[in-house]
């Protein structure tokens, strides 16, 4: 039961849940939600949220934060490079994964420690 009310992990769900409602709207199409690609990033969303939350919990210099802060920085990397160049179609624009960066930061600052 643990994993349920663990903070980090409740806050990158609701990164990721608010980043495919966004695209929901901003596509008006049901069938966006869990697509691959587009504004605005979850899987970027999704770690920003983490990492953020990870920091405020553990404290900015902590080796979680070092840690999350690298894993973020990897999956930022690949959904802008190697993703896109791989399938255009699946990968996303620097201003589709800095949305998700900025929607991910909010969130993680939304949801109380």
């Amino acid at each position: 039961m643990g994993l349920l009310t663990n903070n980090a992990l409740i806050t990158a769900f609701f990164g990721f849940l608010t980043a495919q409602f966004l695209k929901v709207i901003i596509y008006k199409d049901i069938k966006s939600f869990g697509r691959y690609g587009g504004m605005p990033s979850a899987h970027v969303a999704t770690v920003s949220a983490l990492a953020w939350k990870v920091a405020r919990i553990t404290g900015y210099n902590s080796t979680e934060t070092a840690i999350a802060a690298i894993f973020l920085a990897i999956v930022a990397s690949d959904a802008v490079g190697l993703r896109r160049k791989v399938d255009p179609n699946s990968g996303h624009t620097f201003t589709e994964a800095l949305a998700g960066f900025l929607l991910g930061t909010l969130i993680a600052f939304i949801i109380p420690k």
